[in-house]
């Protein structure tokens, strides 16, 4: 075989190889799609199971929700992707699956507002394990998407989604004015403290965690992380102003509620728990 008769096969296989590369690139982004399409049948087909396996009992074969055990998740107000009234009405500024991950993956330490009239019985557990649930980060993903495969909703809402009536502007209060409502010494005693502490570990663990360094189970999928009160430099800057009006108002749009049920005193006590890894009690 002669020098040039090579030469010229090696030209061809590389042009016959180009041109497969050529023509399979020009499919790859079909091919690509049917992967995708596939691999997301194949988690909703997981999350099936999943679903039938561990939430059935509490929220029925399809989402309908169970009276005493807990809330239909095949409903319009929670799947209605593009409105989404519920996260809305509960002032959660994230999306949809991040809401599904959040509270499959953390589950519900605290019973809803939203569903106080309900009468549901026990507390959603944590699934994750992440928080000392049963399920890997691909099983929680794979029930988000079953949940999401019922968009957008079988069933009616809960309950009845109404908008607020705007109410007229509160006039601020005066910074001064704030710090006069301090009801004990300061800095705080340890028995306030103690009792700060009692507060916290009931209303707020759950997102701030239990050393208070914003990791608890319910930060998952929040907008913001929760604040870290063992963060000294960055409390440094958020003083006793900012903090009470965190805690009395709330920061609907990272997820954490307004505090309205606290008196003055338990919002004191508790502020003053939270600023203690840093020691942070002089206005």
């Amino acid at each position: 075989m002669s020098v040039q008769f090579k030469i010229l096969i090696g030209i061809l296989f590389t042009v016959a190889t180009i041109a497969i590369l050529f023509i399979y690139g020009i499919a790859e982004d079909q091919r690509m799609a049917l992967a995708q399409k596939n691999f997301a049948g194949r988690s909703i087909q997981a999350g099936a199971d999943y679903f039938e396996r561990y939430c059935i009992v509490c929220h029925g074969e399809h989402g309908e929700g169970i009276a005493g055990k807990g809330p239909p998740l095949n409903r319009t107000d929670l799947l209605d992707l593009k409105s989404t009234p519920y996260l809305k009405s509960i002032k959660w500024n994230g999306t949809t699956p991040d809401f599904l991950r959040n509270t499959i993956a953390a589950g519900r330490p605290q019973f809803s507002a939203y569903y106080a009239n309900e009468g549901y019985l026990d507390h959603m557990p944590t699934w994750s394990q992440d928080y000392g649930g049963p399920l890997r980060p691909d099983q929680v993903e794979a029930l988000v998407n079953y949940v999401l495969n019922w968009a957008p909703g079988e069933f009616p809402p809960v309950v009845e989604i109404k908008t607020p009536t705007p109410g007229p502007t509160p006039t601020p209060i005066p910074p001064e004015e704030i710090l006069k409502t301090i009801p004990f010494p300061v800095p705080p005693s340890q028995a306030i403290l103690d009792e700060g502490k009692t507060i916290y570990e009931t209303n707020c663990k759950a997102c701030h965690g239990a050393e208070l360094k914003g990791d608890g189970p319910g930060a998952v999928g929040t907008p913001k992380k929760p604040r870290d009160f063992a963060d000294c430099t960055a409390m440094a800057t958020f003083d006793l102003i900012q903090h009470h009006d965190a805690v009395v108002n709330g920061r609907p749009q990272f997820g954490m509620p307004a505090w309205k049920k606290f008196s003055n005193e338990e919002v004191w006590k508790v502020i003053m728990y939270e600023r203690s890894p840093c020691k942070l009690f002089e206005p």
